[in-house]
């Protein structure tokens, strides 16, 4: 099972302060007729081996949602120029070189309006593994789905590497795909893709090319949205669910903060995130994270505002929500759940090792769809966070007042008597009566 998770870090795309690395300015406007109201770095976040390059690009964003590469026109600067080189020569702007170990942030400015930080991490580390996600893909003739290539490192670190890898399709007359994993369905069939970098192969996933009927569609719906208020930062995770017999691709997940009635067709939200593909009867999951001196928000998250995905019901796919100071989601007065763990524990043999969780609902009132996590191998003081994914994780679709959940978790690994911790309800979509119950610690036995 895959589970994604997109992260959005934008303050506000209506201007973020000029505060972070600075160039002079190369006294470039943005292309005429563009009304840019925010700047993203793509990638966003990265590792990259010491001696390294990766080309970065910086994309502006209008009102209306429509990106214009700004790549060679915005000033890059680095906060540590010790870890890293950006370089704002001509022909090479945006191009990042990595010099020694380290962590700094990148930041693109265009005229005062600067970009979101890209997070760079400059690593000694050996490269060890690589991946492509989704594990699978189902796409339409004539479409095309963004892909993601993982690479693992020898520090336990992990980093998306879509522009530093080769990608390799094995029958290009069904499928092309580009230098940064950009697949296109070019005629019905199946075949796979795989990517190469410093010697090491992925395993190759398949993608299936399929022509669509008139009466298939997609089906977008907000299953869950949660939010919480910490330290001056307004958190909001979303889980958006394909419901349809045809995958969904390319549409706009849109977050409004205290709208008077709810959003309509055009409207310009305070954060917004492209998602680039939901399978059939899969789902997605999304967090927004934006800096506020509010103590606590009402909000709407709505899927596919501009019409992008022709869809068997329209009427699903926005939900409200509300968050406050207290750390956690805001529930009904009527009745809330709660969700605890009452039994973990599993058995190790050579070939892996099976978790048993087993969750209950105290509550008074029914449980939303969550997650449920198990964290292999930790100590007693790592407990894990909000928002920090599991070795392994199963969703449960829904939990009524008293009942249980009896999951079973199976990781690849041999935990012969270690420790362990489950984790109920990581992305906080349900609002629960105690969200301090929502972890417990255990130890696995060998068979």
């Amino acid at each position: 099972m895959t589970r994604t998770v997109h992260m959005l870090w934008l303050a506000s795309l209506a201007g973020c302060a000029s505060s972070g690395p600075q160039n002079a300015s190369k006294g470039i406007a943005a292309p005429e007729g563009t009304d840019i109201i925010g700047i993203l770095i793509t990638p966003s976040e990265v590792i990259v081996p010491s001696g390294g390059t990766l080309q970065l690009e910086a994309m502006g964003l209008n009102a209306a949602r429509e990106a214009v590469n700004l790549t060679d026109a915005v000033d890059w600067g680095v906060e540590n120029a010790a870890v890293l080189d950006v370089s704002n020569d001509f022909e090479q702007e945006g191009m990042l070189r990595g010099l020694t170990s380290g962590a700094t942030i990148v930041t693109a400015d265009l005229d005062g309006l600067q970009s979101a930080p890209a997070r760079v991490v400059v690593t000694e580390a050996d490269l060890e593994r690589l991946s492509v996600a989704p594990g699978e893909l189902t796409i339409v003739q004539g479409d095309s789905v963004q892909l993601a290539a993982e690479a693992g490192f020898s520090d336990g670190s992990a980093s998306t590497v879509n522009g530093q890898v080769r990608w390799i399709t094995a029958d290009g007359t069904t499928a092309t795909v580009s230098g940064d994993g950009m697949v296109t369905a070019e005629r019905v069939g199946s075949t796979e893709v795989w990517v190469e970098w410093k010697g090491v192969e992925s395993e190759p996933i398949s993608i299936d090319v399929v022509e669509i009927q008139p009466s298939e569609a997609s089906d977008l719906l907000i299953d869950a949205a949660a939010g919480s208020m910490a330290d001056g930062t307004l958190t909001v995770a979303v889980e958006v669910r394909n419901n349809g017999i045809v995958p969904a691709a390319g549409f706009w997940v849109d977050l409004f903060l205290d709208p008077d009635d709810e959003p309509a067709m055009g409207d310009v939200p305070d954060a917004y995130r492209m998602v680039d593909y939901v399978g059939a009867n899969s789902q997605t999951t999304i967090v927004f994270e934006l800096n506020s001196a509010e103590s606590d928000h009402e909000f709407a998250v709505v899927a596919d505002a501009l019409d992008a995905v022709a869809e068997s019901d329209e009427s699903n796919n926005w939900k409200w929500g509300s968050a406050s100071d207290d750390g956690h989601s805001v529930g009904s007065e009527t009745g809330m759940p709660n969700i605890s763990i009452v039994y973990a524990g599993g058995f190790s043999t050579d070939a892996g090792t099976e978790f048993w969780i087993d969750a209950v609902n105290t509550g008074s009132a029914p449980a939303d769809g969550f997650y449920i996590d198990v964290f292999v191998d930790r100590s007693s003081d790592e407990e894990p966070s909000l928002f920090d994914d599991g070795d392994q994780w199963v969703l449960v679709s829904g939990l009524g007042a008293g009942e249980t959940a009896y999951e079973t978790l199976l990781v690849d690994a041999d935990c012969d008597a270690c420790g362990s911790w489950a984790m109920v309800d990581g992305y906080n979509f349900v609002a629960e009566s105690d969200e301090t119950d929502n972890t417990l610690y255990f130890l696995t036995v060998s068979r």
